[in-house]
């Protein structure tokens, strides 16, 4: 039996998105899977969904409340600046405290399709790392994300990465926590605030990962992009649809409920076979044609035109630093 977790805060309907991913997983692999979906209150009246979704496949399925992040963690994220992302983004780093009899999981993110078999995750080397994950490449290195990100927070720039889709060790982050006393990411979260007291994380759990793992080889490997292929700006991948056979696709930071581009195909391929199917030309028609959406044409332009787009961002990278 192998173990994947998800954690779940609906906003704006996410928990339809969520019921995506498992069901692209479901429809590309033969493997015995036991989801663990870690949620709150604003996702028991959908809970239905999930149970028959995964009564369908045969596959087994566990709720879990979400944990209490520690009162002093939750106050290093002032004001509403967790609303974009939700506490939920925090309750992976309680994990190996909320599953103590499994030894290993697949994380993954609720905005992810996934197009190969979920079992080359599980087929990889773990040994005693702390963690797998891939590289993040729409980071983009200026120079005050520089200071924030290699400074900071000690970051290896070529080893960030994207916290949406891990293997976790929770055997091993067990033995590190019983060895520290409490949870290591809130003692070294802790830590990092009392030497940096002003800072402000721009991506929560991604960014306490990353400072606490990134910089030791021997805590975090790294794979190819295709276990985590974010659809986004960077080499115009939100537009190349032949580039996402064979992948895990991250809808990192465009969304295919939100804005119209080519690559969100694969979402709306899944998407057609849930409860809300009926609703899906009518949702594509609204991305399509939304006369708001200043988005499409700036994505056509540095497509038809990647020539012009390179010099107009030579012109303007020193005012975004």
């Amino acid at each position: 039996m192998h173990h994947c977790v998800l954690c779940l805060h609906d906003i704006d309907q996410s928990y339809q998105a969520t019921y995506v991913t498992l069901l692209s997983c479901f429809a590309n692999t033969q493997a015995e899977l036991h989801v663990h979906l870690v949620i709150d209150e604003s996702v028991t009246p959908y809970r239905h969904f999930f149970e028959a979704l995964c009564d369908r496949y045969g596959q087994r399925l566990t709720f879990h409340d979400a944990p209490d992040i520690p009162e002093d963690i939750l106050a290093f994220f002032p004001g509403d600046s967790l609303s974009k992302y939700s506490a939920a983004s925090l309750w992976r780093l309680q994990l190996h405290e909320m599953l103590p009899d499994v030894d290993r999981v697949v994380y993954l993110d609720g905005d992810i399709v996934v197009e190969r078999d979920i079992l080359d995750l599980f087929n990889q080397d773990l040994g005693s790392r702390l963690a797998i994950a891939t590289h993040d490449p729409e980071r983009r290195w200026s120079m005050h994300k520089r200071g924030y990100y290699l400074k900071r927070l000690g970051i290896v720039e070529s080893r960030y990465f994207n916290s949406g889709v891990m293997i976790l060790n929770l055997d091993a982050l067990r033995l590190r926590a019983a060895a520290m006393g409490d949870n290591p990411f809130w003692i070294f979260t802790r830590e990092l605030h009392r030497r940096h007291p002003n800072l402000s994380y721009f991506l929560y759990d991604q960014d306490i990962l990353n400072a606490y793992l990134s910089p030791d080889e021997e805590a975090l490997g790294l794979i190819d992009c295709s276990f985590n292929y974010e659809v986004c700006l960077f080499r115009r991948r939100f537009m190349k649809m032949e580039e996402l056979k064979g992948k895990i696709i991250h809808y990192a930071a465009l969304k295919p409920w939100g804005k119209f581009f080519p690559a969100q195909f694969p979402y709306w391929h899944y998407f057609i076979q849930t409860p809300w199917g009926t609703e899906t030309m009518q949702r594509l028609e609204e991305r399509i044609f939304d006369p708001k959406d200043r988005i499409m044409p700036i994505m056509l332009g540095i497509w038809r035109n990647p020539a012009v787009f390179r010099w107009l961002w030579k012109l303007s990278r020193p005012f975004l630093k």
